[in-house]
């Protein structure tokens, strides 16, 4: 992984901890990780998806349109409700600054994390699905941007499904970010 993050970056701040590990997952251990990274990523998916705007093609239509749309918002109150309740009893990390690519990620040190090692980053990409990404890998480096030490880390041991979502997770997101500068007033 290279330092200056070229090509798609998704940026935010979102509760993200490590915790070194003296080897990586291997076998159904890591298997199982990559199951439940697959679920949350689908998950962040589907919530994260927009509805086409509503086109009246016949009555028929519109009426089932709006019968989806009502069974959406029950859906979405319910998935509000159970997220609350699991954030209740969630002790996840702080929110901490991030940058991520398909390979790997660097957030900003909190003055605990080595120089290198081996480990698993865990990160709430969700707002409204409370269960975490943990991502294996290992420290490879660090750098200083001024003051502030960014600790970067590249992936290992991700399954295809997890490495294509992930890319499309920030696809999504660096492309909201480019729509979001387009439509800021220019000073």
């Amino acid at each position: 992984m290279t330092a200056s993050f070229d090509g798609l970056v998704y940026e935010d701040c979102l509760p993200l901890s490590w915790t070194a590990r003296s080897t990586l997952p291997d076998g159904p251990d890591l298997a199982g990780l990559n199951g439940d990274n697959v679920e949350v990523l689908v998950a962040d998916a589907s919530l994260d998806e927009q509805r086409p705007s509503k086109e009246k093609k016949h009555d028929e239509d519109h009426a089932l349109a709006e019968d989806l749309q009502r069974v959406e918002l029950k859906l979405n109150v319910l998935i509000q409700l159970v997220a609350r309740l699991m954030k209740r009893d969630d002790v996840s990390a702080p929110p901490r600054s991030f940058r991520m690519q398909a390979a790997g990620i660097e957030w900003v040190a909190d003055g605990t994390e080595p120089a290198s090692g081996t480990g698993i980053v865990t990160l709430h990409v969700s707002r409204n699905f409370p269960r975490p990404l943990q991502l294996p890998g290992r420290i490879t480096g660090v750098r200083m941007d001024g003051p502030v030490r960014w600790v970067q880390f590249e992936f290992a041991g991700l399954a295809a499904p997890v490495e294509d979502l992930l890319s499309k997770l920030i696809f999504r997101h660096h492309r909201r970010a480019i729509a979001g500068t387009r439509t800021q007033p220019r000073g």
